[in-house]
């Protein structure tokens, strides 16, 4: 669901602002050089599929960003940040952040900057868990970085978060999960690998094979570790090595595909005439009660439950199969099992 606010702020309001800050995006000690208690500003927020969107036109002034006191603070975010006009001078670079350049942040690391001159910007706030969803072989977020973005892959990132800037607004939830994991697959491309990083080794293109090979066979109940390594041409054994690497098991990565993919399935008013055997028929379980233990023990509810957020919850279900991911499945069970309980209470 898309959520927006903004606050236009005049001179004098710094106090304000800060508020403001502290609230949708992040919590930072302001002044300007006219004027210590004086800031002007205009901020904007949107959010999708997990990440947010942010808009600001700052006059000159100095920031300090501080940790411990925001929304973000609880779980570490990345800011990637793309100067539309106007100028930034950061702390750790010696040459400012002018017109049409990028640099990626970090919500746990202080930063220090000047606006130089009046400055619009787009900043986008990725949450390190839903990164690492998407990006599940990057183990370590990156490091704050000043961003190529003119040429190459930068190039092609800036104007997706220019269009996302303009765009957003009009555009059907049902189209912000894509969005969001296109730009968050371009920033994994543009990001510049440490000297040491070696990406693609030949086992880092297999595992993506093998993992195409699964998303591509999700719904067949006969996929399993020795189809998948007929398939790719490897033994098992290397097929298990592949994923030792990560953080599951190939059997646990097909059963997270499906019990994910039955989720979108069931917060989906365009599958509320399929039953909830059949969706779970279809993405491969073949045991309507294994499906339910699984599904229950992973999002800490039963699938009918999950199906009732999707159909009689208007502010809870209306976009969620376009938002969805693990952050959201969590945060709404246990919003879903509040409001039962309550309703419980309630008779």
């Amino acid at each position: 669901m898309l959520q927006q606010s903004a606050m236009e702020l005049s001179i004098g309001h710094v106090d304000v602002m800060e508020t403001v800050l502290e609230g949708r995006f992040q919590h930072w000690d302001l002044s300007s050089p006219a004027k210590p208690a004086a800031v002007q500003a205009t901020l904007q927020r949107h959010e999708f599929a997990g990440a947010f969107l942010v808009h600001t036109v700052t006059e000159p002034g100095v920031g300090q960003l501080l940790s411990g006191h925001s929304p973000f603070d609880e779980v570490l975010c990345l800011g990637l940040q793309l100067n539309l006009s106007g100028r930034v001078q950061l702390q750790q670079w010696d040459a400012p952040v002018c017109e049409g350049e990028m640099f990626l942040w970090r919500t746990d690391q202080r930063q220090d900057h000047e606006v130089l001159e009046r400055t619009h910007s787009v900043s986008l706030m990725i949450p390190w868990q839903l990164m690492r969803e998407q990006l599940p072989r990057r183990k370590q977020p990156p490091t704050a970085c000043r961003m190529d973005s003119r040429t190459g892959v930068g190039a092609l990132l800036s104007q997706h978060l220019m269009g996302l800037a303009k765009e957003l607004g009009a555009m059907p939830p049902s189209a912000h999960l894509a969005l969001c994991r296109t730009v968050i697959g371009l920033l994994d491309l543009a990001l510049p690998e440490p000297e040491s990083a070696t990406r693609f080794t030949a086992m880092a293109a297999l595992r993506e094979r093998a993992l195409a090979y699964i998303a591509q066979h999700l719904h067949e109940d006969d996929l399993s570790p020795a189809r998948i390594a007929a398939a790719l041409g490897i033994s098992r054994r290397y097929l298990h090595a592949l994923f030792a690497q990560g953080d599951t098991t190939v059997v646990g990565h097909i059963l997270e595909s499906r019990l994910q993919a039955c989720w979108r399935a069931l917060i989906d008013p365009a599958c509320r005439h399929q039953q909830i055997s059949q969706i779970a028929f279809h993405w491969g379980f073949n045991s309507t009660s294994h499906f339910c233990r699984a599904f229950k023990q992973r999002f800490g509810m039963p699938p009918s439950d999950a199906r009732g957020m999707g159909v009689h919850g208007p502010a809870m279900g209306q976009a969620r199969p376009a938002g969805f991911s693990l952050v959201h499945a969590k945060s709404l069970a246990m919003r879903w099992r509040a409001r039962r309980a309550w309703a419980e209470c309630r008779r």
